[in-house]
């Protein structure tokens, strides 16, 4: 069986082994031991930028020169000298012209019958392209890699089932986590761990199997490690494999909550308009109403007075005189009103800041009004220590107190009860609260938020049939604003209403 196994080689004839070395696929060479090539075929001679073996030989060529680094064939020499054999070591090799490229090499020791080392016969074969092939792979995947682990933007892999599979640097930081590891471990379900509706997934996934892309996909979100709610925008596509069979997503997230409450915001200070707009409309129709009626009687009371004076008794000529100063009054107040808003908006009341005491600013605004709060049988108890005292342009303090007072005396039901207090502002020992509460009806809550807004008026009958601009809160709010203060309007549980000036202490 062995000689027949090995016929076919001892039957073959020396040209034609010689032959098959010549043109082999690769370059074969026998070197001695100092590294001069001893034997080298065609393929080797042609590899090292030589016409024909016959050249490389008659030039004397020593291996060594080959080697571009010297320390490649030191190794190599050092593996066979320690009775190993190299196989697919890979190195730079370089040619004649001093050009390079990248070659295997195979190579074993000749040894006599002693066991020494006499020589090295081996192969070599050209990589040049399949190493510079993996040199770009290499390449593109570290360019890959620094794209993938520094870019600002989250770039994401995610199964179909809502599993993540790649996470990188920012939407890990993005999702609250260190780690990419830690990333994916925490994340089960994207649909209902990630989206504040989880619906908003399947959006996703549908614009995705329709289309194969999603662009600027808005989602409000949960930062999954913190649970901090966000605002981001989705750039994704569908990876589907040869046959076209869905695989995985792949995309980019971007935080852009700034830009969605910017944008929010624009929209809140729109309606915020709108609605300020519409308030100027329902004042100016308002206030035409409170400007006509007190005319009208001005213009008709004179105009009777005017005509018929001379036959009219003393009596009803000093009640039509009555009725056209308190109209003018009333008017002058309306148009004080609006001037003063105005002049506080702008900046152009000006305001002397001063130690008050807090109880001679409620007495003098009580004197103003005390006549209107006795005409409707009201009473006042005023509970002030003496000598509390606040930091306040004492004109504008009592221009607010004023008008709380007067508000009370409109809105409190006849013969009620008005209380007048001071104590400390809540959460704020610096500020002194003064308070005026009435047992009237109370604010509605439809008005409330916006109470003190300039021409926003009261629209419940029990309210407009009462006569005004409806400045007085926001020329209230406006002064306490210039003073540093703050005016807070709160419903009483048990009914009525607590107007209170939050004052910095003196």
């Amino acid at each position: 069986m062995p000689e027949e196994l090995d016929r076919p080689t001892r039957d073959l004839a020396p040209e034609t082994l010689r032959q098959m070395v010549e043109d082999a696929g690769v370059g074969i060479f026998q070197t001695a031991m100092d590294g001069r090539f001893l034997y080298a075929n065609r393929v080797l001679a042609q590899q090292l930028g030589y016409e024909s073996a016959e050249a490389l030989l008659a030039a004397g060529a020593n291996s060594k020169d080959f080697y571009d680094d010297p320390s490649d064939q030191r190794i190599i020499r050092e593996t066979l000298e320690e009775g190993g054999a190299v196989r697919g070591r890979i190195l730079k090799a370089r040619r004649l012209d001093g050009s390079t490229f990248w070659v295997s090499e195979h190579s074993t020791a000749i040894r006599d019958e002693t066991g020494r080392t006499v020589g090295y016969v081996g192969s070599v074969a050209d990589v040049d392209d399949l190493v510079r092939t993996q040199e770009k792979l290499a390449e593109a995947e570290a360019s890959y890699r620094r794209i993938f682990e520094r870019a600002t933007e989250g770039i994401y892999r995610s199964s179909l089932d809502g599993r993540q599979l790649r996470s990188n640097p920012a939407l890990n930081r993005l999702n609250g986590y260190e780690t990419e590891q830690e990333h994916l471990d925490a994340v089960k379900d994207i649909a209902t761990e990630w989206y504040v509706d989880p619906k908003r997934r399947d959006e996703f996934k549908r614009l995705l199997e329709r289309h194969g892309v999603v662009e600027d996909f808005e989602s409000e979100i949960y930062r999954h490690g913190t649970r901090e709610r966000i605002w981001i925008s989705e750039n994704a596509y569908l990876v589907r494999d040869d046959q076209g069979n869905p695989l995985y997503y792949e995309g980019t997230v971007r935080d852009v909550t700034a830009a969605k409450r910017a944008e929010l915001e624009t929209q809140r200070a729109l309606e915020r308009a709108e609605a300020a707009n519409r308030a100027k409309t329902d004042f100016l129709a308002h206030m035409s109403h409170e400007l006509r009626t007190p005319l009208n009687a001005i213009l008709g009371f004179s105009d009777l007075l005017r005509e018929a004076a001379a036959s009219l008794p003393a009596q009803k000529v000093a009640a039509y005189a009555d009725d056209i100063h308190r109209s003018g009054a009333y008017l002058l107040d309306l148009i004080n009103d609006v001037l003063d808003l105005s002049r506080i908006e702008s900046g152009a009341f000006p305001l002397e800041m001063e130690q008050v005491v807090a109880v001679e600013a409620v007495e003098e605004a009580l004197d103003a009004v005390r006549p209107m709060l006795e005409g409707r049988g009201l009473s006042v108890s005023v509970q002030i220590l003496d000598g509390l005292a606040v930091e306040a342009d004492r004109r504008a303090l009592k221009q607010c107190l004023l008008n709380l007072l007067s508000n009370a005396a409109k809105f409190a039901p006849e013969g009620s009860d008005v209380a007048i207090t001071a104590g400390d502002a809540p959460g704020d020992p610096d500020r002194l609260a003064l308070t005026v509460r009435d047992e009237g009806p109370g604010v509605p809550l439809s008005v409330l938020e916006r109470l003190g807004e300039p021409f926003v008026m009261q629209d419940d009958p029990q309210h407009a049939k009462q006569p005004g601009s409806g400045l007085g809160l926001a020329i209230t709010r406006s002064l306490m604003q210039r003073m540093r203060g703050e005016l807070t309007v709160v419903n009483a549980s048990a009914g009525g209403c607590a107007a209170t000036l939050l004052v910095k202490r003196a």
